[in-house]
């Protein structure tokens, strides 16, 4: 009997995205935290996987804690010079809004979006007529033109 090796397999192109529906529970955000390590590692951005974590973390979290909904839907695309993720929810009358500067007397609440701000590029959120809304970031790759 002979052996050979597998063949290798290329990274998939840039330019994809992927969609998790995960319950409304307390292991999602490290769930999806993981997922976006997996898929920033495999696409050979591992030097952003740790500031992708924290967000997608605090993101997910704040869904998990602020809404009714009974899925968490995320989002998250990697094109040829960004990673961006949206995560959805059923609270479009609650909009987060990013303090100037993190409150001193808030040692573990209410920092996240303050993180996000400062470690993402860009973030944004958005409502839609369907009674629902999405909150995304993006991040940049290093070196990316």
């Amino acid at each position: 009997m002979t052996t050979s090796a597998l063949p290798s397999v290329p990274p998939p192109e840039l330019g994809v995205s992927y969609r998790l529906a995960a319950p409304r529970a307390a292991t999602t955000p490290k769930i999806v935290r993981e997922l976006v390590a997996v898929l920033l590692t495999a696409f050979g951005h591992e030097d952003i996987v740790e500031q992708a974590k924290l967000c997608v973390s605090e993101v997910v979290t704040n869904a998990y804690l602020h809404t009714r909904t009974n899925l968490i839907t995320v989002d998250v695309s990697l094109s040829s010079d960004c990673f961006t993720v949206w995560v959805n929810d059923d609270r479009p009358e609650w909009l987060p809004r990013v303090p100037r500067t993190a409150p001193p007397w808030r040692e573990e609440n209410g920092r996240g979006l303050f993180l996000v701000s400062r470690v993402a590029d860009r973030w944004d959120v958005a409502t839609n007529s369907a009674g629902a809304k999405r909150f995304g970031f993006s991040i940049g790759y290093q070196g990316a033109a």
